[in-house]
């Protein structure tokens, strides 16, 4: 499934000016939430413009927000949009006739080139009038579910020139824009649009987008090397609370209560502020859990023989089923019974206490058919060995993560292997050799070389080695069921070819706009509803093509 969400992160440590005191965490700030949005959400990295330092001046953040987010075709209308900043915060003066109201001053975030010379004069960084302008657009075209999260202050007391007051601060003064640079770099769209400027980006009537910001109007927001307090605060806080089903403005409490010690307090303002955050959209059901129900020491899960499950079989109870959000296992059971569509578990251990959940994730399949894994001796993989880079465990495969309960097996040579793994200086390459997929079927895989996603491609393929190699051993239908796979026509449905199964094997030619059936033929007096899946050996997936619906009573 295609991930629904998109972002815009930006983090300015070093400024172009040297009136400006540079940050030390802002650009790795942006860089950890983009492992948060790629690691635990699983968002496509070409879904993420990032912006740091240089590369953050304010025509490119204003030309980025345009293409990225409110023209980017792929963005469907209620897709999840963040934008996301950390840097300086700054005031100016507000000119006459800046906006609805009498604000004293006007907020701007501070670009790279903040208060610096620019091509249309002074850049006086991005006003609230701005960016509310262009939020506005995205809003119209892309819908409301905008989330803008501001890791920056704007203190009511100006800061003192000493190294302690101005350090740690996400804040600075303006020393050479004026306000008449304002209405210069003022974003077109803004022009001629209504605002109330009083209370800057903190305007709790906004309809368009939420504002996560790290601290009240007036506080200061701070900052260690490690990273801003309210940014490291918010990722601590998705490690430890469900956020599938948490207001965008409980989240702010939350946040609020781990940074009262420093007087810091982030606030949450917007008509949507009320709806879970992000609108729940990456929140998504996870496949890999299915229901259980029963008592506590007792379950039944809604997996049988069909889908792998044997006696042995063990799994981990959770509270729910969403993809994204802390979820953290509750009990572990065994099966002990095992049917063609669910089986009976009892909980491992009776000493210990158990929470009671409405989920079960498999843990340990149990597999009898091991899945044979050849590690390439590439120069990567030597340097590792010879400096001591890796050491085997358990859960570890030469350096990458293995799965309890998969049954893989390191091999001594590529004969004996159902896929080889080369771990190469920048990716990892990986070719299934299993001897059930035809040669043609065996291309090179290159993946980014990262400990987690290398970890799941391996895991993955262990778990498609297994759906692969799974038989009935009693063969309760051998002689009593029939398939045929042909050709029709993609007009008529028609069949217009010969059966191209033939001793269990369909040889098909691909051809533009062809279309194929499978007919199943059942000679038993059992009715049976069919399944079908496609394994995909090039990237070890596996599909459901078919499954009968209740109503329907599709049996053959």
């Amino acid at each position: 499934m295609a991930s629904r969400v998109f972002a815009l992160l930006i983090g300015v440590d070093d400024y172009k000016s040297g009136r400006i005191w540079n940050l030390e965490a802002c650009a790795h700030d942006a860089q950890r939430m983009k492992q948060w949005l790629v690691q635990d959400l699983q968002v496509p990295k070409e879904n993420i413009a990032l912006l740091i330092n240089q590369e953050a001046t304010k025509h490119r953040i204003e030309d980025t927000l345009m293409s990225h987010l409110v023209n980017n075709p792929a963005i469907a209308k209620g897709d999840a949009l963040i934008v996301y900043f950390a840097g300086h915060g700054s005031t100016l003066r507000a000119p006459p006739d800046w906006c609805e109201g009498k604000p004293g001053s006007v907020q701007v975030l501070c670009p790279y080139d903040h208060d610096t010379k620019g091509p249309e004069g002074r850049v006086a960084g991005i006003s609230d009038r701005s960016l509310f302008a262009m939020l506005a657009e995205l809003s119209l075209i892309k819908g409301d579910n905008i989330t803008l999260i501001l890791d920056c202050c704007f203190p009511k007391a100006q800061l003192g020139s000493s190294t302690r007051d101005r350090r740690f601060v996400r804040y600075t003064p303006t020393s050479k824009a004026t306000p008449e640079d304002l209405f210069l770099g003022l974003w077109r769209g803004a022009i001629g649009r209504k605002f109330r400027g009083e209370f800057g980006f903190f305007q709790d009537d906004c309809q368009g987008h939420v504002l996560l910001a790290a601290c009240r109007p007036g506080e200061k927001a701070l900052e260690w090397k490690e990273g801003g307090k309210f940014t490291s605060e918010l990722l601590t806080v998705k490690d430890a609370l469900p956020l599938h089903r948490m207001k965008a403005s409980d989240l702010s409490e939350h946040l609020a209560k781990g940074l009262t010690h420093i007087q810091q307090h982030p606030v949450c303002v917007g008509q949507r502020k009320d709806r879970v955050f992000l609108n729940g959209v990456p929140f998504v059901a996870d496949a890999s859990l299915v229901p259980v129900n029963g008592e506590k020491d007792r379950l039944r899960l809604e997996m049988g023989a069909m889908h792998g499950v044997v006696e042995g079989t063990e799994f981990s109870v959770h509270e729910h089923n969403r993809f994204g959000s802390i979820n953290p296992s509750l009990d572990s059971f065994r099966v002990y019974e095992v049917h063609p569509t669910w089986s009976l578990a009892r909980r491992k251990s009776m000493n210990k206490p158990g929470g009671r959940g409405s989920w079960a994730r498999i843990t340990r399949w149990n597999s009898r058919t091991p899945f044979r894994v050849y590690v390439k001796r590439t120069c990567s993989f030597l340097l590792r060995r010879l400096f001591g880079c890796s050491k085997n465990s358990e859960a570890e495969l030469d350096g990458i993560p293995v799965k309890e309960g998969l049954n893989i097996v390191q091999v001594d040579t590529s004969a004996k292997a159902d896929m080889s793994v080369g771990i190469h200086t920048r990716d990892v390459r990986v070719q299934n050799l299993d001897h059930l997929v035809p040669s043609t079927a065996h291309p090179l895989i290159r993946i980014e070389k990262d400990r987690s996603r290398s970890g799941v491609i391996l895991s993955e393929a262990a778990r498609f080695h297994m759906h692969l190699h799974r038989t009935n051993p009693a063969k309760p239908f051998h002689d009593s069921l029939g398939m045929e796979v042909f050709r029709v026509d993609p007009h008529t449905k028609r069949r217009v070819g010969p059966n191209l199964l033939v001793d269990g094997t369909a040889a098909i030619s691909h051809s533009e706009g062809a279309r194929y059936a499978v007919v199943l033929h059942n000679h038993s007096d059992t009715d049976l509803w069919p399944y079908l899946a496609y394994m995909d050996s090039n990237g070890v997936d596996i599909q459901l093509l078919y499954h009968p619906q209740p109503s329907e009573f599709q049996r053959i």
